[in-house]
Order: structure tokens, then sequence, then C-alpha cells
């Protein structure tokens, strides 16, 4: 309605139609928090509701040998940081993998924002048939987003640019730290919610093979492009898995707090590791590199739940 003849329009229509009969007729005011409120509001009010239901009872903290992500009592995520040597070590790699810069940049400027496109010519999201489920990816996002910006304060580690001048990155440079990878972070993350939201696994190996190559991709894409060292890689799929499950837990209550951990004292020892994502030894989660110990149960948020439900019934009978 925001412009001037629509405006008067309204005023001069209105003037000609009321009556005095004052009858009012809104409903009763519903249960204090219900989820179902949720549908009465815009979609960006709806993500700002759930980040801020996920991040209840959220705590940083700082550990001897890096920063620790966790509710309440229960480690959601901690990574340690790797020495200034490990990350001088791995400037050849991101000086070698340079070399690909022309065959990706098609790639790596696509994937700058969020990678809605790529995960829908995989699991054939639409803008209109899958709404919701753009919808609770986005809230991933977001979330992922909060934390990786308080552990790359925290760990606080410099770019490639700032190590060498010989690696010239094809893209701007964010302005915030580079250990863990943001992109690599929010691309595991979403990787792992498609595949619990759709119940790919066990059954629907390659799509799960599909999703979980294309976020090794992405990730990699950032280390050519010349923003981020593989590390940053390592330490973001850890992370991306970690909330991944918080966020499924979260919605579901299906998920254990996994209490996943970064160990950069593996990495110190063998810096110039390439994370190559299809090498079990480097990228298993149990591999040298990371550690977990399995806790108590997520507890499930009524809001997230919704979010959810919403989300999935859009899958109903898709892969059954």
């Amino acid at each position: 309605y925001a412009n001037p003849i629509m405006v008067d329009a309204l005023i001069l229509e209105r003037e000609g139609i009321v009556t005095n009969n004052l009858t009012l007729h809104a409903p009763a005011l519903p249960a204090i928090d219900a989820p179902k409120q949720l549908e009465r509001w815009e979609p960006w009010v709806r993500a700002y509701i759930a980040i801020g239901d996920l991040l209840q009872g959220i705590v940083f903290q700082d550990t001897p040998s890096g920063f620790r992500v966790s509710r309440g009592p229960d480690l959601i995520a901690q990574i340690d940081r790797p020495q200034r040597a490990t990350f001088a070590a791995q400037i050849p790699l991101v000086l070698s993998w340079a070399e690909l810069r022309s065959e990706r940049a098609t790639e790596i400027m696509a994937q700058i924002d969020p990678q809605y496109a790529f995960w829908s010519s995989v699991v054939y999201l639409h803008p209109d048939r899958t709404k919701r489920t753009f919808e609770l990816i986005n809230i991933v996002l977001q979330f992922c987003v909060y934390v990786e910006m308080r552990l790359k304060q925290a760990l606080a580690c410099w770019r490639p640019i700032e190590y060498s001048a010989q690696v010239q990155p094809m893209i701007t440079t964010p302005g915030h730290g580079s250990f863990p990878s943001g992109h690599a972070t929010q691309a595991h993350a979403v990787a792992y919610v498609l595949k619990v939201l759709l119940g790919l696994e066990p059954q629907y190996t390659q799509i799960v093979e599909q999703l979980d190559r294309q976020a090794a991709r992405i990730a990699t894409n950032r280390v050519i492009a010349g923003v981020h060292f593989p590390v940053d890689n390592m330490a973001g799929r850890m992370l991306g898995k970690a909330l991944g499950e918080y966020i499924v837990g979260r919605c579901t209550g299906q998920v254990a707090f996994p209490g996943r951990t970064f160990v950069a004292s593996a990495i110190n020892s063998a810096p110039t590791t390439d994370f190559n994502p299809f090498n079990a030894a480097q990228t298993a989660l149990g591999a040298p590199f990371y550690a977990h110990a399995p806790g108590g149960p997520i507890p499930v948020s009524p809001l997230m739940k919704h979010f959810w439900t919403r989300a999935h019934d859009e899958w109903v009978g898709r892969y059954p």
C-alpha cells in the first residue's frame, strides 16, 4: 500500500463505505507461545524466533587449547586452534590449488552466497514446492553463522593472504577470521539436515553421496579461491556435522549431544594434510583429527518441531 495513489484511494474508499456498526470479531487470544501461531507471521519473523530458540542455553567459552560451544553442561563442539606453523605449512597447498581457479571460477562465484541452487540440483528443492524446506535451511544457515562468527572471533586466525603475498585471492577475502571455514560449516550442516529430513539413510546412498561430495566441493572451492586453508575446512566439516546434529535434535529429539572435538594437535603433527574429502583416513569422524563423546539426548523445542514438521510434510511419499 506504500504509494500515494493507493493511500489516497483507501482513505476515500473507507469514507464511502464505513458504518457505525462497532461489532468486534477478533477471536479469543491463543495459548501462550503456541507453535501453531508461527503460521501467522512473515517468514523473516519466524526466522528470528527460530534463531532465538536455538540459541537458548548456548554457552561459548574458551579452553586451554581453543574454544567450545555448549548447551548447558553438554558439549556441542570444541575446536582447538592449530599452531601458526600449521597454517604456514599449508600455504604451498593453497598456492598449488590456485591452478584450478580458471576451471572453478564460475562455481566459486556462484557459491559466494548460500548455495540453494546446488542443493536443489541434488534433491529437487523448489521455491514454491518446498518453501518450508527452504525456510528450515535458512534457519540452519543463520544459526551456523552465529556460531561460526563467535568461534572465528575467539580463535582469531589469519587468512592466507596475511601469510603470503603470493596467494592473491581471486575474490574478496571476507572481513572475519579464516578458521573454521564458514562455507564448510554451513554446507555440511545443510547436507546433514537434508539427509535426516528426507530420510535418505541408509537406503538412498547415491543421494547421500552427492550431498556429501557437494559439501566437500563447496568447501574446497574456497581454498582454491585463496581465502581459506585446508585445515579450515577440516574443522568446518566437523562443526557443520555437530551443529546439524544439534538442530535436528532440537527439532526431533532423535539425536544425542555428540560432544565433537577438532583435535588440533593431530593436524599440527601432519600440517601438510590436504583434506582430501574422499580419504576416509582424514575425513571419518573417528579419524585422528576428530574426537567425540556421545552424551544425553538433545531436548526437543516445540517451536523447532513445528518448523521441522512443516518442512517434512513437503516430502511425504517422495522417499518411502
